[in-house]
């Protein structure tokens, strides 16, 4: 009897410590995960800033991973939500936003006629900070 009750003990044991491993695990996936979101969703606002003519803000609704390939962020400028957006992050593009987005008519009217990628952008912002000084 008793060392049935050492196996189910050490079973027991095993059981919460494997269980707290994953869950630790777990925990680090989503926030590794979060900080990815949140570098996308400053590329898109990048985008949105330097491409739509009066823009204000960007709210962000929706972050799925894409069936085919990557990851879809979806939203809106302007506190207009008839001003919709869908980002795609491709692995065609490392996994980085960098300017694939389908946009609702009411969005697509705002944006300058020489739209700049999230890769050009930074390129410029890097040339002008390297000019000051």
């Amino acid at each position: 009897m008793k060392i049935k009750t050492l196996v189910l003990l050490i079973i027991v044991i095993v059981t919460i410590l494997l269980s707290i491993y994953l869950k630790m695990k777990y925990d680090e996936k989503k926030v590794a995960e979060e900080k990815y979101y949140n570098q996308q969703k400053d590329r898109i606002e990048l985008f949105m800033k330097y491409n739509v003519k009066g823009y204000k803000n960007t709210h962000f609704t929706k972050i799925e991973r894409n069936p085919m390939d990557g990851y879809d962020i979806s939203g809106y400028v302007n506190s207009d939500k008839d001003k919709s957006f869908t980002a795609g992050i491709r692995s065609t593009e490392d996994f980085q936003f960098d300017g694939d987005i389908t946009s609702s008519n009411n969005l697509e009217v705002l944006y300058h006629n020489n739209i700049k990628s999230v890769s050009e952008i930074k390129k410029e912002q890097s040339k002008n900070e390297a000019n000051k000084n």
